[in-house]
C-alpha cells in the first residue's frame, strides 16, 4: 500500500513536470517566431531612427538658412565662398586667408564664441619653419577651427570627422553649375570667391535658387564608393587633374584622373572648393567622379538619405530633392540669374 502510494506521487510530479516545460521542438518554434518579429521590427526601428536624422538634418540647414539672412540683414549681402585677404599680402599668400562661408556665419549660429576666437585678419595658414607639411594651420587659430560644430554636420552620415586638427562639415554653399568649366570665380551659383552677392542679384527669386547642399565628410582614406553611398559604385570617390588649363572637362573627371585621399568636407573654416563648395553641374549622388585641378572644380551634391540630398534655399527652405530630378531643373535651381521658368521637379 505505501509502495503504491509513492509510485502514483512518482507518476503525478513527473506528468506535471513534463506539463510545465518545453520539448525542443516547442523551443525551437518560439526561437524561430522572436527572429521573425525582430526581421519584421529591426526595419522599422531603422527607419524611425533614420527618418530622426533626417529631421535633425533639415533642422541645421534651416539653422543656416536664418543665418544666411541674419547675415544679409547686418551687412548687406551673403557670406562669400571664400574669403580673400583683407588686407594686401604676398601673392604666395594670398589662397592662406581663404575663409569659408559656415565660419563667416558662426556668429549667426549661436557660435559667438568660436567666432571671438577666430581673427578674419589671420591667415588660416602659415609657411612652416620646419620640416614638411611646408604650410600649417596658424597657431592661433587652431583650437577654433578644431572645433566640432553639430549644426554643420548631418548625422546620417558614417564620417563625422576626416583630422584632429579640424572641424568637419556636411553642408557646401551653391558655386553654380559648373557649365563654364567649373572655374572658381565669377560663377552662376550664389556663392564663389569674394562673391557677396545680394538678395537683388537673385534675379531667379530667393525660393527658386539654392544656398547649402549636403556633402558627405571624407574618412581621410583612399575611398572606393565615392561616396555614391547608396549605389554600390566601385571606383574612386574623389578624383584630381593636375594639368595647368584653366577649366575642366567631365571627361576628365572619368578617364584621366588622379585618385585621391577622400578628404571631403574635412574643414568648416576652409573655403577651398573641397571644403565648401559643391556645383550643380550633375545630378545629386551622381555616379560620376567629383574632381578639381587648381583652377576649376566638379563636385556633386551627396547624402547617405536614400534617394536624394536635403537643399535649403536662398529664402531660409528647406526641401528634399531626388536623385531623379532632370538635370534641366537641378541645374537651374543651381543658377542665381538664368531667368528660365524651372520645370516641375
Amino acid at each position: 500500500m505505501i509502495i503504491h502510494r509513492y509510485v502514483a506521487h512518482a507518476v503525478r510530479n513527473r506528468s506535471a513536470w513534463g506539463r510545465n516545460g518545453f520539448t525542443l521542438v516547442e523551443l525551437l518554434v518560439v526561437i524561430a517566431i522572436i527572429g521573425v518579429l525582430v526581421g519584421l521590427l529591426l526595419p522599422a526601428v531603422q527607419a524611425a531612427r533614420e527618418a530622426a536624422r533626417r529631421m535633425s538634418c533639415s533642422n541645421n540647414l534651416k539653422q543656416l538658412g536664418l543665418g544666411l539672412h541674419m547675415h544679409h540683414d547686418a551687412l548687406n549681402h551673403f557670406p562669400s565662398q571664400r574669403l580673400q585677404a583683407i588686407a594686401p599680402v604676398p601673392a604666395s599668400q594670398q589662397s592662406f586667408y581663404r575663409w569659408g562661408p559656415l565660419a563667416l556665419l558662426t556668429p549667426y549660429l549661436e557660435q559667438s564664441a568660436i567666432y571671438g576666437a577666430i581673427d578674419l585678419q589671420k591667415p588660416l595658414f602659415i609657411f612652416s619653419m620646419g620640416p614638411p607639411p611646408a604650410v600649417v594651420t596658424h597657431p592661433d587659430l587652431g583650437g577654433a577651427v578644431a572645433t566640432q560644430v553639430p549644426t554643420f554636420l548631418c548625422p546620417s552620415d558614417v564620417n563625422q570627422r576626416v583630422s584632429e586638427e579640424w572641424g568637419a562639415c556636411n553642408y557646401h554653399a551653391n558655386n553654380g553649375t559648373a557649365q563654364d568649366g567649373g572655374v572658381y570665380e565669377n560663377c552662376d551659383g550664389l556663392f564663389y570667391i569674394d562673391s557677396r552677392k545680394r538678395f537683388r542679384d537673385i534675379l531667379d527669386g530667393s525660393s527658386n535658387t539654392a544656398a547649402f547642399c549636403e556633402t558627405l565628410v571624407g574618412s581621410g582614406l583612399p575611398d572606393s564608393t565615392r561616396g555614391v553611398a547608396n549605389s554600390g559604385a566601385e571606383r574612386v570617390t574623389a578624383s584630381v587633374w593636375d594639368a595647368a588649363a584653366p577649366t575642366i572637362e567631365d571627361s576628365w573627371c572619368l578617364n584621366d584622373a588622379s585618385p585621391v585621399i577622400f578628404s571631403r568636407g574635412e574643414k568648416w573654416a576652409d573655403g577651398s572648393v573641397n571644403d565648401s563648395a559643391y556645383h550643380h553641374h550633375r545630378g545629386p549622388n551622381a555616379l560620376e567622379n567629383d574632381c578639381y585641378s587648381r583652377y576649376a572644380a566638379i563636385m556633386s551634391g551627396r547624402s547617405r538619405h536614400v534617394g536624394g540630398v536635403m537643399v535649403v534655399f536662398a529664402d531660409g527652405s528647406v526641401h528634399f530633392i531626388t536623385d531623379s530630378i532632370d538635370l534641366k531643373p537641378w541645374r537651374l535651381l543651381g543658377s542665381i540669374a538664368d531667368q528660365e521658368v524651372i520645370p516641375a521637379y
